[in-house]
């Protein structure tokens, strides 16, 4: 059976070319609060990156073969292979990341409208 996982971030992208087309648009204030939502969720898979790291340096559990065998089980498991933890994790940051270039965008604009206002007036305002 074909795995039919979404394709997050080509969605991710594809709502950032409707908004660059200017086809949907996001409340500054809610862009705000998903950045703050994705900023706390990278740290977190960060640390579960690096946690997913040190169990494939964990202590060794034994002499026994099984035991062995185990460790290393659960390590292919953590990291290793295109299926094992940190790269599940990686792929999940780059999701994020993709949302994140979304919801940053109106912040980015929302600055340029400033400055562009800002350079506006200064240059109407009359001379002292």
């Amino acid at each position: 059976m074909a795995d039919s996982q979404p394709d997050l971030i080509a969605h991710w992208q594809n709502l950032n070319a409707q908004a660059d087309a200017g086809t949907i648009t996001i409340p500054s204030d809610v862009a705000a609060e998903c950045d703050a939502a994705c900023v706390t969720y990278l740290a977190h898979l960060d640390k579960m990156k690096v946690d997913a790291r040190a169990m494939d340096v964990a202590t060794p559990w034994g002499a026994l073969k099984s035991a062995q065998d185990l460790q290393a089980r659960f390590g292919r498991l953590a990291t290793g292979t295109d299926r094992s933890l940190d790269i599940i994790l990686q792929q999940h940051i780059d999701v994020i990341e993709s949302m994140r270039m979304l919801f940053r965008r109106y912040f980015d604009e929302t600055e340029a409208t400033d400055t562009q206002t800002a350079a506006n007036v200064t240059a109407l305002t009359p001379p002292n």
